[in-house]
């Protein structure tokens, strides 16, 4: 009797250990199947941007796969757009989509630089003493202003200014202006340059027929960047056509390109195109321009610095022939 209830136990028994195993078989996949579903995400690790303008980091921590969320810290003594902390901190190990805090400084107050072109120099400073910001009356500071002599405009007029009308800027920004001397006749004079803003100088000293050789020098400050601090020849030394001379020229290079940049242009003249009259056109959102001209030799580089808004197309040419395309797009235009 017992030898008969162990044979029928028996197959029932096998059943079990196939129902266990095949259990566990099914508890083993679930997990590694649920493990492989709920993985946590690429992980990161957190860069310091402390210190850096956050128009020069913020592409940049997007593309790590980072969210940047802002407070924003009103200071009268700290430049607009600099982080000042963050968190996590620098090293740190975060997941991917991760939220990263940024407490970035804000100017008190910004202000929108006027027009001033075509207006009297008298009048358009006082333009600059009276404005208007939140309904309030705010002056801004006149920086170098420059006399060059002009066929068609009126002594005393300005010819061009910078920051452009509409450029928004802190209480302590400076205006740089190029007034109308009038018509000037007898030998031509080197024009005092040094303080000013490269791109004022430009259309200017190429007016003349001259040569413009840029000496480009790195500074850490941005709102420095494009400022000419120094010139050879010197002011009112004598010039003539087709001389070249050589500007020092700030210039801050960016880590993202905002909407508004002084951009580094270089290229050297291959040696298959041979000698000519090499000039750079820029094309973006403010009229067409030169922003490099100068007799060149295979070999030789063009190295320019010129203010860009917007997107840009560069155009090098050879005796007005197009030898190379070059395109700058703003980090903030789709």
């Amino acid at each position: 009797m017992n030898k008969t209830e162990f044979k029928y136990f028996k197959p029932v028994g096998r059943l079990l250990m196939i129902f266990f195993v095949g259990f566990s078989f099914y508890l083993l996949v679930s997990t590694v199947v649920l493990l492989f579903l709920t993985k946590p995400e690429k992980e990161i690790a957190v860069p310091g941007v402390t210190g850096k303008y956050f128009n020069d980091v913020y592409n940049s921590l997007v593309r790590r796969g980072l969210k940047p969320e802002l407070k924003f810290y009103d200071a009268y003594d700290i430049e607009p757009g600099i982080v000042l902390e963050q968190y996590p901190e620098k090293g740190d190990i975060v997941y991917e989509g991760s939220i990263m805090k940024l407490v970035v400084s804000r100017g008190i107050q910004s202000i929108d630089v006027p027009s001033l072109v075509g207006v009297e120099l008298p009048f358009a400073l006082n333009k600059l003493r009276n404005l208007h910001s939140y309904n309030r009356t705010v002056s801004l500071s006149v920086g170098v202003i420059s006399y060059v002599p002009s066929e068609k405009t009126a002594e005393n007029i300005v010819i061009n200014q910078s920051p452009k009308a509409g450029e928004k800027v802190g209480p302590d920004r400076r205006v740089n202006l190029l007034v109308s001397a009038g018509k000037i006749d007898g030998e031509m004079k080197m024009p005092g340059v040094t303080g000013q803003s490269v791109d004022l100088c430009m259309s200017l000293l190429f007016s003349r027929g001259l040569g413009v050789n840029q000496e480009i020098v790195p500074t850490g400050q941005l709102d420095q960047s494009g400022t000419v601090t120094g010139q050879n020849p010197p002011a009112d030394a004598a010039v003539k056509k087709g001389d070249t001379v050589t500007l020092r020229v700030l210039y801050y290079k960016p880590v993202e390109h905002a909407y508004r940049n002084y951009e580094r242009v270089e290229f050297t003249v291959p040696g298959d195109k041979g000698a000519g009259l090499y000039e750079a056109s820029i094309e973006d959102d403010a009229p067409r321009r030169i922003a490099y001209s100068r007799e060149m030799k295979p070999g030789q580089k063009i190295d320019f610095i010129f203010h860009r808004s917007g997107n840009a197309r560069i155009n090098i040419t050879r005796d007005k022939r197009v030898i190379k395309v070059i395109r700058i797009k703003a980090d903030d235009i789709p």
